[in-house]
């Protein structure tokens, strides 16, 4: 993908504009196929990690990127409070595996949850887990 940009640039620069604008149709299908699979491989990341769940007021956000950790969130919490229970725990890591051990998922759905005016409170039993609970007054 970057390697056609790249090329496209130099294809520009010596003023052959269809091999550029093949370059761009051929950079912009990788980079959709890539988000594509990207999806793919989050979905079914979620899928395996979350199967023991199923049915409960659990989620586990590990290994997810931010924005995905966030949609899988907001369905969370949707479902969850649908059913009329009154919490939800999101088990988001301590951000061991990550770099410089920054906890990037945790960090993210805990400024989410309360810009969507939940309470987000880290479960004192466990770190890299969230207790967010519904208050529906």
């Amino acid at each position: 993908m970057e390697d056609c940009f790249k090329r496209r640039r130099s294809a520009i620069g010596r003023d052959e504009q269809d091999l550029a604008r093949q370059l761009l149709l051929e950079g912009e299908a990788y980079k959709d196929n890539m988000m594509r699979l990207n999806k793919e491989a989050s979905l079914k990341i979620f899928q395996d990690r979350n199967r023991r769940f199923a049915g409960s007021n659990t989620i586990d956000l590990h290994r997810q990127h931010v924005p995905e950790a966030k949609q899988y969130f907001i369905d969370a919490v949707e479902k969850v409070r649908d059913s009329g229970i009154s919490s939800l725990y999101v088990i988001v890591g301590r951000g061991n595996h990550s770099e410089n051990n920054d906890a990037k998922i945790k960090r993210a759905i805990q400024e989410y949850g309360i810009s969507l005016g939940l309470g987000v409170e880290v479960d004192p039993l466990n770190d890299g887990r969230l207790v967010v609970s519904f208050d529906d007054d």
